[in-house]
């Protein structure tokens, strides 16, 4: 997949993404691999979007704490997240 073909996430994923990642010490690879693919389950049937951020970070950080392994995706089926200085 081209670059210009790669989803992009809104930036309140991409936040909740990297705050994941300092919370868990997990790399962002596998954060946002397992973030990524919870996001398109929990979204395919979501009538409300609004609270997709929250229930999405709820499921990876308890599948995180369980060691659960992260779905393959595609690495290619993301972009890249920048790193981002967190409050």
């Amino acid at each position: 997949m081209s670059p210009q073909q790669q989803p992009t996430l809104a930036p309140d994923h991409v936040y909740a993404i990297n705050a994941l990642v300092q919370e868990t010490k997990r790399p962002l690879e596998e954060v946002a691999q397992l973030y990524i693919t919870e996001l398109n389950r929990l979204g395919s049937g979501a009538r409300l979007q609004d609270y997709l951020v929250v229930l999405t970070s709820k499921r990876v950080r308890e599948s995180l704490r369980r060691g659960k392994p992260a779905a393959f995706v595609e690495p290619s089926a993301f972009n890249p997240l920048p790193e981002q200085d967190l409050p």
